[in-house]
């Protein structure tokens, strides 16, 4: 079975410069002495391209715990990729998953579709709603943000104008109000009482808004009680958790997100006066 295929995990260690199992919260880390450029091996078990600092990486993590699944994976350097990246990943980004299926090597990327294939592939709690109208909402909530507030994060987190800025957090402020909206009014979570797709896909941006505090000086959720809520809920989960998994040595999770997005960031500026705009 799919799962079993997965409990069975074999590696070759000499052909993966680090793999990682993620299950029920825990991490288990294994390292050799491997080239990087060496192909990892391709079985029946799935592999994840992976690197922690990536949001479309975590939304797939987040949907892998959530599901109380195991994944093995190969991390990638994305400022030195490996030469066979491709070969997993057509576009050399990350995520991307691989395993062969009926002996056939299969190759997956992008990470909404990827949050839907582990829905599918694995045992475990259903990630989406059974109504098929509540499934439509999900995905409409999920293709909105997507294509406007992922855009306006990393606009913001450039953007060095406050002029530009604040027009900028106006559109983002429209859009938590939207998304506000659109969470269960039951809750906790957007789709109700126990976190789904929705929930994963939305919330490595939220949970990344230290980084625009630290670089911008600016609470990107001020003024959207529910959502902040949300986020408390969301963050405290062991599932959640579970997959703040930054380098040693580099302080908190949020201390080193935000040193990571130096290259956006630039310079710390005190943007907080377009907040009140």
């Amino acid at each position: 079975s799919h799962s079993q295929a997965s409990h069975n995990f074999r590696t070759r260690s000499s052909h993966l410069s680090a793999w990682r199992i993620v299950s029920k919260g825990l991490t288990l880390r294994a390292t050799s002495m491997a080239n990087t450029d060496a192909h990892p091996h391709v079985s029946e078990a799935p592999l994840m391209c992976y690197n922690w600092l990536c949001p479309y990486v975590h939304r797939v993590s987040l949907a892998l715990t959530l599901k109380k699944a195991q994944i093995a994976e190969v991390a990638i350097d994305l400022s030195n990729k490996p030469a066979w990246l491709p070969q997993l990943s057509p576009l050399g980004k990350v995520p991307a998953i691989t395993y062969l299926e009926n002996g056939e090597q299969q190759v997956l990327y992008e990470s909404l579709a990827l949050m839907s294939w582990v829905d599918e592939y694995y045992k475990g709690p259903a990630l989406m709603p059974e109504s098929p109208a509540k499934r439509a909402l999900a995905r409409i909530i999920i293709a909105r943000f997507d294509g406007t507030a992922v855009t306006k994060w990393y606009q913001m987190l450039r953007s060095d104008k406050i002029e530009e800025f604040s027009e900028l957090l106006k559109v983002w402020h429209t859009e938590m109000e939207w998304l506000e909206k659109h969470l269960d009014s039951k809750g906790p979570f957007f789709m109700g009482a126990t976190p789904g797709l929705v929930d994963a896909a939305v919330g490595p941006w939220l949970l990344r808004i230290d980084v625009l505090q630290h670089w911008r000086a600016v609470n990107l959720l001020a003024g959207h009680p529910k959502l902040s809520a949300w986020l408390a809920t969301y963050r405290a989960l062991p599932e959640v958790t579970s997959t703040f998994r930054q380098p040693a040595g580099q302080g908190t999770w949020n201390e080193a997100m935000a040193q990571a997005y130096k290259g956006y960031g630039k310079t710390q500026l005190d943007f907080s006066s377009a907040a009140a705009k």
